[in-house]
């Protein structure tokens, strides 16, 4: 047996003497000679600190212990072979797929019973034995898939990365590495131990170097089950390390100067941010970015932050740890070959794959669309497709319509047509149950014609690579799917079994990210330990990432984990301390902690350790609000600052001929144009102006709009027909033959629509009733009707229209084609609308209503305050057309719950005529003329803004509405306007 030494150092402490040591005893025996590091990254930066020294050494001498065993096992074995964790993952999957575990299925499970496993086999765990009395059902279960793994394994020669240790340990020659150096392993598990004690049985010299300080809340672990020839002990000064690593100890706090800062940061993108500038700060002092270290405890979650804000800062960087094949762009447009007919045809993944720049198809966007119109969500697109093009030549072949617009939006939709079923014949050769090995060779042979991936000839360099590497990981793992397949050759797995699986090992596969050389190194905090970094930030210290005190084994009780003894949760904070604590002793001028207050609106727990170093060292704070070097900055504060709105980024274009000559005194506007504008000009600015418009929303039934569309045909179809045959208002007497009429029209107009879905069957129900669901939409309006018939008002015309084109049998005879011209004041407003009904008085004066089916309506005091402006409007139109007196304006609500009709304003001298319409006592008026007059002022100043140009966002500090579609572009900000007074149109 060799001698042993055992070092018992603070982490980073003599590694620079191990690496002077192991150079020269490389250069004496370089094959014999090895260097095991407790991390990759540790590994990599010994490596690099050797060639930078101009030393010579085997490449895989300077390893970790899971490396170390593989090259043990590629050196020797010869029968076996290695698989990867994602293999291994894919082997479970298998066997779970027999269906022999039924207390073990799940999502998730592979992941957990994969982990559980390496568990069992890494610590050494006689399962299910070690359970004793607790042994049941569901352990048997775990302890046959177990068995049967590792039966599958062995039958097949393979060796996963847990079973690599054992083999490694067997295979182990005598005198093969005759010198040895082990540095920096905390606390290695019963397997790696097993490995270490052969290595040191057979080597001439072994050192060993332990993280040790006096202090067990972190450092239980002495080296003795090493039985070392000699201890050497390097027991530090009175410095700041060694106060440092009395850290979580019952030690009188320590004096660490300046050493270590502290502060809370309001959240993760503005912790980042923060950290980002005092990094620039660092810099502009002179200090190099390789000089800086970023940690974060779950270094995945925070990644997506750096990436977004240090580029912000210009902040050259690398992150280690590279992220899975599965997130990849490239990787992820692959994936949705098979995901398009393994999900059936979803609209969204269609889509998908049509808008993919790495896919050969083209049309995408359109196709988005078009979809959402056809109301496609899976399944029949071509059917759907067709629906429309039926629809649009309806519409088409009506003398109103826009004919040239219409033969191009159908020739569109027949061309996106073709388009759907060449792609989905191309799928359609992926679709059904067969072998992995005929799955992946139908899928390669699609990608291999449709010569996908596309990939740019040109672009950004750094991209361009990073694409390259990853397809380069697809196709590795194609060819690790298809090694796999082989131990399953007569399996035969549906298509959505088998894109599972690809996914599943991409998850599995990680691949590298760019390296930089003079660059921030954005790191995990356990990959800290042993390094020598100046500057360190160490962030995200919250309850839950550090420390993440996870106790509980996949599948296991609290009671069963403690039974087969793992670790506990003391051994768990234990090692999350080690680790914490490892970081801070790696920094030499400066550790900078940092912890986030919420995570959006959900309040983060400050991490226990931030408590700890709080107590022990009463850190000083550091950085500030200000953040002088981002690029998003001056915008930043630009769109926070208080005040009116005032220049042409808030929408205050100011005069503009282009303005004026669209929207001048030829321009014809609606009542609904009008109250946008009230409402929020900027809407108006991208709807009227820009011309834009949302996506359309997907819903496969009846939409709010085409609900109301239906309901006022309806209404019109009664009426037209019941006052064109001499009948007047709906009464008793003729309130069967009103209803019959009004069902007959109602069972016509809903078979227009060829919707199957329940949601349509229960519409139609509630509009047209049943003995289950009672009375129906129509027949409770009739009966509104004959309740309000004493009011003395008669309904007399329906749908009247005026600026429109006019459609036969959908308007009112008295509808004209031209706008209404109505004056105000020195000048006039052109008019377009619809009127949905006008009842009229026996001396000629009138009252007109607006059906509404949705559930918010306006009210008098919004046409005071200019915001509601459509049936004021609308009665000044009416009276223009006629030159009889409107009297009053109602909003008729026919919905689910609710049928009334409500007078929104009327003339306080007819009160006897609304007293029997429910809750009119509040809104009479005593003039009507005046309040339309106050209502044209409003269109006054509306149009002066307009052509004005003043297109601000809504100027009062409420909510937006939340129909508004244009949520994801609006500059609208509640805080700004606290302090703000202004008029409607954005001027003070």
């Amino acid at each position: 047996m060799s001698p042993a030494v055992l070092y018992r150092q603070l982490p980073g402490e003599g590694l620079d003497t191990f690496i002077t040591e192991f150079r020269k005893a490389a250069a004496r025996d370089p094959f014999g000679t090895v260097f095991i590091v407790p991390t990759s990254y540790l590994a990599r930066e010994v490596a690099r600190r050797l060639g930078d020294g101009g030393a010579s050494f085997v490449a895989d001498t300077v390893t970790t212990l899971p490396g170390f065993a593989r090259k043990v096992f590629f050196e020797h074995a010869a029968a076996e072979t290695p698989i990867s964790a994602a293999d291994s993952r894919l082997i479970l999957a298998r066997l779970l797929a027999a269906g022999r575990y039924p207390l073990l299925a799940g999502t998730g499970a592979v992941d957990e019973l994969a982990t559980l496993f390496d568990v069992l086999i890494m610590r050494k765990v006689d399962y299910p034995a070690a359970l004793g009395d607790l042994a049941s059902a569901k352990s048997a279960e775990i302890a046959a898939l177990f068995g049967a793994y590792l039966r599958f394994l062995d039958g097949h020669g393979l060796v996963d990365e847990s079973t690599l240790f054992s083999r490694a340990v067997r295979l182990l020659a005598a005198g093969e590495f005759r010198t040895v150096f082990a540095y920096g392993l905390f606390e290695p598990m019963p397997l790696e131990r097993d490995l270490l004690i052969a290595l040191r049985e057979s080597a001439d010299e072994f050192h060993y170097s332990l993280p040790y300080a006096p202090n067990p809340a972190v450092f239980p672990d002495d080296g003795e089950w090493l039985h070392p020839d000699m201890v050497v002990s390097g027991d530090a000064p009175d410095s700041h390390l060694s106060h440092l690593a009395g850290l979580f100890s019952r030690r009188e706090p320590g004096d660490c100067g300046k050493f270590i800062r502290l502060a809370e940061r309001r959240d993760r993108e503005g912790e980042v941010r923060a950290i980002a500038q005092e990094i620039r700060d660092l810099l502009a002092a002179g200090v190099r970015p390789d000089e800086i270290i970023v940690a974060f405890p779950d270094l995945a979650s925070a990644v997506p932050y750096v990436e977004e804000v240090f580029p912000d800062f210009a902040l050259p960087y690398t992150a280690s740890g590279g992220r899975p094949l599965s997130a990849s762009p490239l990787v992820q447009a692959l994936l949705s070959v098979l995901a398009v007919p393994a999900r059936c045809y979803r609209r969204e993944d269609v889509v998908a794959l049509m808008t993919s720049p790495y896919l050969p198809n083209a049309g995408g966007c359109e196709l988005d669309i078009l979809s959402r119109e056809a109301r496609i969500t899976a399944g029949n697109w071509d059917g759907r497709l067709a629906a429309l093009i039926f629809a649009l030549e309806e519409e088409r072949a009506r003398p109103d319509s826009a004919q040239s617009r219409l033969a191009e939006k159908i020739a569109s939709i027949d061309a996106a047509r073709n388009t759907v079923r060449g792609l989905f014949a191309d799928l359609s050769v992926l679709e059904g149950t067969k072998t992995i090995r005929e799955h992946l060779a139908a899928y390669r042979s699609l990608l291999e014609r449709w010569q996908a991936p596309v990939m740019p000839a040109e672009g950004e360099p750094d991209l361009r690579e990073d694409e390259a590497r990853d397809l380069r990981g697809f196709m590795e793992t194609l060819a690790a799917l298809d090694r796999v397949s082989r131990l399953f050759p007569e399996e035969k797995v549906a298509l959505l079994e088998f894109s599972s699986m690809l996914t599943l090992l991409l998850a599995g596969t990680r691949t590298g990210r760019r390296r930089h050389g003079n660059a921030v190194r954005v790191v995990g905090v356990r990959e800290v330990a042993h390094l020598a970094v100046p500057y360190l930030f160490v962030g995200d210290l919250v309850e839950g990432t550090m420390p993440r005190l996870t106790t509980r084994l996949p599948f296991t009780t609290d009671a069963e984990t403690r039974r087969l003894a793992t670790r506990s949760k003391e051994d768990i904070l234990r090692e999350e301390r080690y680790h914490f604590l490892a970081a801070l002793l790696a920094a030499r001028t400066r550790v900078s902690l940092s912890y986030p207050a919420a995570d959006g609106a959900t309040p983060l727990v400050r991490s226990g350790f931030v408590d700890a170093v709080r107590e022990a060292f009463s850190p000083e704070t550091w950085g500030n609000s200000d953040l002088p070097d981002s690029r998003l900055a001056a915008a930043r504060r630009n769109y926070h600052r208080k005040g009116g709105y005032d220049s042409p980024y808030d929408g205050m274009l100011g005069d503009d001929p282009a303005l004026t000559e669209r929207f001048g005194d030829g321009a014809v506007f609606s009542p609904t144009a009008l109250e946008t504008y009230a409402d929020c000009p900027f809407r108006f600015y991208l709807e009227r102006v820009l011309g834009l418009a949302p996506l359309p929303q997907i819903d496969p039934d009846l939409t709010a709009q085409e609900r109301g569309a239906l309901v006022h045909q309806i209404a019109y179809r009664f009426y037209s027909g019941w006052t064109c045959d001499g009948n007047g208002p709906v009464t008793d007497a003729c309130y069967a033959d009103a209803l019959r009429r009004i069902l007959d029209a109602g069972r016509e107009e809903a078979e227009r629509f060829a919707f199957e879905t329940p949601a349509w069957a229960a519409d139609k129900e509630h509009l047209l009733g049943s003995p289950a669901a009672g009375r129906g939409l129509l027949e409770r309006f009739l009966r509104h009707e004959a309740e309000v018939a004493a009011s003395r008002f008669v309904p007399h015309a329906f749908e009247v229209s005026f600026g429109l084109p006019l459609a036969p049998g959908e308007v009112d005879a008295a509808s004209v084609p031209d706008a209404v011209v109505i004056p105000l004041g020195d000048g006039t407003i052109r008019l377009r609308g619809r009127v949905d009904r006008v009842d009229v008085m026996s001396d000629g004066r009138f009252m007109i209503t607006d059906y509404k089916t949705g559930s918010s309506h306006h009210r008098l005091k919004d046409i005071m305050a200019g915001k509601a402006l459509q049936l004021p409007l609308y009665l000044r139109a009416v009276e223009t057309l006629t030159g009889r007196e409107g009297v009053a304006g109602t909003y008729y609500t026919l919905r689910r719950g609710e049928v009334k009709n409500k007078p929104i304003f009327w003339d306080a001298g007819l009160k006897e005529c609304f007293s029997c319409f429910p809750g009119s006592g509040r809104s009479s008026v005593g003039d009507v003329r005046d309040l339309v007059d106050t209502t044209l002022s409003w269109v006054q100043r509306y149009l002066a803004g307009i052509r004005g140009g003043c297109f601000p966002p809504r100027s009062d500090a409420g909510p937006c509405p939340a129909y508004c579609g244009f949520k994801t572009v609006c500059r609208f900000d509640a805080l700004r306007l606290i302090t703000a007074e202004g008029n409607p149109d954005g001027t003070d």
